[in-house]
């Protein structure tokens, strides 16, 4: 099964992100159907079910206290001049926290990301070169709305013709 643990976001800022990405050009990407968007704060990928609950009682471990989560600007991966992904940031010490919890809870079971946590809501995926550095401009220090979280989510996604499906395997809630 193919699994990550990600933070839900509530429709209003969904909402948000659907009247963002009309901005966007119809052509060279594949939009993020708003109602699947998520943050993601750990892709595990492929795993076995038999691995299933040592996950389950790794992440039911986590102790975190409600938080907010702020949604600003706009940006790319991996670069500018050469754009594979067009997100909206997220951030705020909760999310990083939690994020770095999720990490060191699931450590000896998958490697840590290379990358590192960079909290973020995917509007598209570029399948060719695309010119939005104007989009970019215009939206970069936008502010896009807050919203708190007291629980996480050990989320299943399974790949159709149609784009993903996601399911909750596990919800996780804050204590306090």
């Amino acid at each position: 099964m193919r699994l990550f643990i990600a933070v839900e976001v509530p429709e209003e800022v969904k909402k948000r992100m659907g009247e963002l990405e009309k901005e966007l050009p119809d052509e060279g990407l594949r939009k993020v159907d708003p109602g699947l968007m998520h943050i993601t704060l750990k892709f595990l990928g492929e795993v076995e079910e038999v691995q299933l609950e040592e996950i389950k009682k790794a992440l039911g471990k986590i102790e975190f206290l409600p938080f907010k989560v702020r949604v600003k600007g706009v940006g790319v991966f991996p670069k500018e001049d050469y754009v594979k992904v067009v997100w909206a940031g997220t951030g705020g010490e909760g999310l990083e926290g939690l994020a770095e919890k999720v990490e060191l809870a699931l450590a000896s079971m998958f490697p840590k990301e290379a990358r590192g946590f960079s909290g973020h809501l995917t509007l598209a995926r570029v399948k060719r070169k695309i010119g939005i550095k104007e989009f970019l401009g215009k939206h970069r220090g936008e502010e896009f709305g807050e919203f708190g979280v007291r629980k996480f989510l050990l989320m299943q996604s399974v790949l159709g013709r149609g784009g993903p499906e996601y399911s909750v395997v596990e919800e996780f809630p804050a204590g306090g």
